[in-house]
């Protein structure tokens, strides 16, 4: 077991402190799970509420508005009374490609920098990957009412939590002036 952990060390980021593994572990995780978004819609469904039907609230198509281009278009079928019982699943293959795929540029933001937390600016845009991941999976759960409170989206928000609040609080011990 000793000469296994002695060959991975190799690879490992050679920095101080445990902050550097946190990065490397979590974006190899995340290659995964970019991988996965490419390979089935499973587990964004279960992260992402489904079930949406055409918001009635929106007027008629006119020439000055057309609802198939509103960012307001579907609105969860929870909320509304509909009486074909048609729904919209929001967790397209293209959606699931998208998602992956920045999850994908995230988690190569992060190796990179796991290896480089001594520079600022390398240091600053890892911050912004985990803020820009805690302001989508909050923003989708809290006011786009698209995401279930559950296990699959409490992960993110403690991944990133951690990472923002371990990043601030030990910038001035990584980053070299």
């Amino acid at each position: 077991m000793d000469a296994i952990i002695d060959a991975l060390k190799g690879y490992l980021p050679p920095g101080p402190g445990y902050l550097p593994y946190y990065m490397f572990g979590l974006s190899v995780i995340s290659v995964g799970n970019s991988l996965q978004n490419y390979l089935t819609l499973h587990y964004s469904r279960r992260l992402y509420n489904g079930q949406f039907v055409p918001n009635p609230s929106l007027p008629p198509k006119s020439t000055s508005f057309e609802p198939e281009d509103s960012t307001h278009k579907l609105t969860p079928a929870s909320t509304v009374n509909t009486k074909d019982g048609r729904t919209t699943d929001q967790v397209t293959p293209l959606a699931a490609r998208l998602f992956g795929t920045y999850t994908f540029l995230a988690a190569v933001v992060r190796i990179y920098a796991s290896y480089n937390l001594h520079l600022a600016p390398v240091y600053n845009i890892t911050i912004w990957t985990y803020v820009v991941a805690l302001f989508h999976f909050g923003s989708e759960w809290a006011v786009f009412r698209s995401a279930y409170l559950g296990p699959p989206i409490l992960f993110p928000f403690f991944f990133a939590t951690v990472g923002i609040i371990w990043m601030t609080s030990q910038y001035s011990f990584y980053v070299q002036a």
